[in-house]
């Protein structure tokens, strides 16, 4: 009887840990996968990934390779992608990275030595700034002047 109780026991405390409630996906070394993944909080790739990856944070590692479309809030990029990347936070490339295709990004980080070819997108709005001449800038002086004699 208690032999049962003590299978039933390690029986859950299995399911338990098989349980992935963090959403994460991880494909570690010396692993390939041909497909899609989608709807992944965080996703690391230490091995191989080819076809379309959405998660919200992507971590291809130095000895990770990615070929596909792949879209996210938070990247990271250390080893080698070909395809079209679309990151709507932040992505950020390390020296590591070789990164060949479409960059889609809103705010994009690279280190020195990392290697990129291709197209850059930046998303959202590009604010330009015109110069003030002297003459505006007297102006505006001599009217802020004037209101405080008043």
């Amino acid at each position: 009887m208690d032999e049962g109780n003590t299978e039933q026991t390690d029986n859950e405390d299995l399911s338990t840990q098989l349980d992935n409630d963090a959403k994460s996906v991880n494909i570690g070394s010396g692993v390939r996968i041909d497909g899609r993944i989608e709807g992944a909080e965080t996703t690391d790739v230490s091995g191989t990934l080819t076809g379309t990856l959405k998660s919200s944070n992507i971590n291809i590692n130095s000895k990770g390779t990615f070929s596909g479309d792949m879209s996210g809030q938070e990247i990271t990029i250390s080893g080698n992608v070909d395809g079209e990347i679309n990151s709507e936070d932040y992505l950020i490339v390390n020296d590591s990275a070789d990164i060949k295709g479409v960059i889609e990004y809103a705010s994009l980080q690279v280190s020195y030595g990392a290697r990129i070819q291709g197209t850059l997108r930046h998303r959202g709005t590009v604010k330009s700034y015109s110069p003030v001449s002297s003459d505006e800038v007297k102006e505006d002086e001599i009217s802020e002047d004037q209101e405080v004699d008043q």
